[in-house]
C-alpha cells in the first residue's frame, strides 16, 4: 500500500446550514462547493493540506446518538496549530463550547485544546511543545 494522505473527511449533519456555518465562520474553511445526491447534499469545504471536508444533509434523516468519550469509534478530529491558547480564547469568544481547556500534555509533546463541533463533533487543536 501506498498511502499518500486523508483525501476527506466526511461528517453526517442535521442541519447543514449550521455545520456549514460553523466550519467556515468559525474555523475559516473555505466552501467550495454543493452537490445534491438525489437522497443527500453534500457541501465540500477545503481544508489546510490539500484535503476536504464533506458535510453530508440526508433532508432530516440524520439522527443524533448520545456517544460517550470511551465509547468504539472516531474520538475526535485534530489540526495542528501554532498558538492553543489565543484559539481557545477567540473559541470561547465565538461561544464555541469546550469540551478540555488548553493543556500541556508533555508525554505526547503537545499542548491541546478540545471542542465540540455541531452534532457533537469533538475537534482537537495541537500545538507541538
Amino acid at each position: 500500500m501506498n498511502i499518500k494522505g486523508i483525501e476527506h473527511i466526511a461528517i453526517n449533519t442535521t442541519d447543514i446550514n449550521v455545520s456549514t456555518a460553523f466550519y467556515t465562520d468559525i474555523l475559516g474553511f473555505r466552501k467550495k462547493d454543493t452537490i445534491n445526491n438525489g437522497d443527500s447534499i453534500i457541501t465540500y469545504l477545503s481544508l489546510p493540506g490539500g484535503s476536504r471536508l464533506e458535510l453530508f444533509d440526508y433532508a432530516g434523516k440524520n439522527k443524533r446518538v448520545p456517544k460517550q468519550e470511551s465509547d468504539a469509534g472516531l474520538r475526535h478530529l485534530a489540526f495542528e496549530v501554532d498558538n492553543v491558547d489565543a484559539h481557545e480564547k477567540e473559541l470561547r469568544g465565538k461561544g464555541v463550547k469546550i469540551v478540555l481547556p488548553a493543556t500541556d500534555l508533555p508525554h505526547l509533546g503537545c499542548r491541546v485544546l478540545l471542542f465540540e463541533a455541531p452534532d457533537d463533533v469533538i475537534i482537537e487543536f495541537c500545538q507541538k511543545i
